[in-house]
């Protein structure tokens, strides 16, 4: 397949660090074969580097999923697997069922824990993990996730002011790395000039650079004129992800999977003018396009394509 025109705004390859799936293929449910067709399709539209992941997932489901995967992994054709959930905030779960969600702090989510952390021992396998630090527990859970080699991310929260201002500065100092942000805006509380809530924390600790910021950039998630801002005040900050799923379709490729495209136990409807959505819903499921569209996007827009190209390593 030839390689998409971009415009010979850059040439460089891209990581996605959080992606669900593609062209029909979802990384929680398909079989290997369909994976490696997803692969090869984002391969040859420059992102050669996947960071699959996967939404919560009921236990038996999680460990069918990992271990499909690690096979992938150790043939090199995945830099690893990001988990977003299941310790999330059922408030700002967004396309996560609720009944897939856990507390750290509970017999099931200690549990999991255990089992993860055994799996991580033997594979090093999951890189990331996008928690709420406001539920019961965090600190212990980010502790063992750190200790095992696997980043702690923040999104899908709910947190105030002080719960993220303290979990940035407890995990900056943990690791000495700046601290992820799962898909930045979307999932989270608000601000409000009376209760700011997570978003001034983030802000501030940009300033300082302590965080790392996804924003998805494919129109329907954050406003545009938001991502410039963010582009112009903290460059290096900023991570551009596509958030794809089975339902993000890329232009003239038909789906490389049959059947309803799916998020793990969720079924999608295709992406359309909107993005993609649960079924039957709203919610706003995944993002619209892979990272090649969203480059293509962004510089036909006005942005500098070196900045882009570079918030997507």
């Amino acid at each position: 397949m030839q390689t998409p025109d971009s415009s010979d705004t850059c040439t460089q390859t891209f990581h996605d660090r959080h992606i669900h799936g593609i062209a029909g293929v979802d990384f929680a449910t398909s079989n290997n074969d369909q994976i490696r067709a997803a692969l090869t399709l984002l391969r040859d539209r420059r992102t050669t580097q996947v960071t699959a992941s996967l939404p919560s997932l009921h236990t038996e489901y999680l460990w069918a999923a990992l271990t499909r995967l690690q096979s992938l992994h150790a043939q090199g054709l995945l830099a690893g697997v990001h988990l977003e959930g299941p310790f999330i905030a059922p408030e700002y779960a967004g396309a996560h069922p609720h009944e897939a969600l856990l507390v750290p702090d509970s017999t099931a989510g200690r549990a999991l824990l255990e089992q993860l952390l055994q799996l991580q021992t033997e594979t090093s396998l999951v890189t990331m993990m996008t928690v709420a630090p406001e539920l019961p527990g965090f600190e212990d859970l980010v502790q063992q996730l750190v200790t095992h080699g696997i980043t702690p991310a923040f999104g899908h929260t709910g947190a105030t002011y002080d719960q993220m201002r303290a979990a940035i500065t407890h995990i900056y100092e943990l690791t000495g790395q700046a601290v992820m942000i799962t898909h930045l805006y979307n999932a989270m509380r608000g601000f409000h000039h009376r209760d700011p809530g997570p978003l001034l924390a983030v802000v501030e600790a940009a300033d300082s650079g302590r965080v790392v910021v996804e924003l998805i950039a494919d129109g329907h998630h954050v406003d545009l004129n938001l991502i410039r801002w963010w582009f112009h005040h903290y460059p290096t900050a900023v991570r551009l992800v596509s958030d794809a799923s089975a339902a993000t379709g890329i232009a003239g490729q038909a789906p490389l999977a049959a059947g309803p495209p799916r998020l793990g136990h969720q079924v999608l409807q295709s992406a359309g003018p909107a993005g993609p959505r649960l079924e039957g819903q709203d919610t706003l499921a995944s993002g619209g396009k892979d990272l090649l569209s969203i480059h293509d996007g962004l510089v036909a827009g006005g942005f500098d394509h070196d900045m882009v190209c570079g918030a997507m390593q």
